[in-house]
């Protein structure tokens, strides 16, 4: 289970081409994987939901990727850095980013916030 959330982690054999890879080693932000962990982040949000706890190893997994990828947007930001995010328009990189987030909070709360209140769809959800 999270298979997409461990797979992002450094240190995963199954590491080399994830999403998190790819942004931290090349500077970009590829869509496809990027929908494959937030697929796996929303569903964890799902079972967590019912759940009174939460998997530590889950957990540890979601503070690392929601630490370690905001530092590469902030990163991208600071005109003194040298790290870019090569692929995304800076409005593309906001929507991203606001999916990155309720995606990552929802694993914490429970709450999924409807496809449809998203103007960036991931294609990966049955109801987009």
């Amino acid at each position: 289970m999270y298979f997409q959330i461990l797979k992002n982690l450094p240190g995963n054999p199954e590491w080399e081409g994830s999403f998190y890879e790819k942004l931290t080693e090349y500077g970009v932000w590829d869509a496809d994987e990027f929908w494959k962990l937030e697929l796996d982040l929303i569903n964890a949000a799902k079972v967590n939901r019912e759940s009174e706890v939460m998997d530590k190893k889950l957990v540890l997994g979601v503070a690392t990727l929601h630490s370690k990828i905001y530092n590469l947007i902030a990163a991208h930001y600071n005109k003194n850095d040298i790290f870019k995010i090569r692929n995304l328009t800076p409005d593309e990189l906001i929507a991203f980013t606001e999916r990155f987030q309720n995606s990552m909070l929802g694993v914490f709360s429970g709450e999924v916030i409807p496809e449809s209140s998203y103007d960036l769809v991931n294609p990966l959800i049955a109801n987009a």
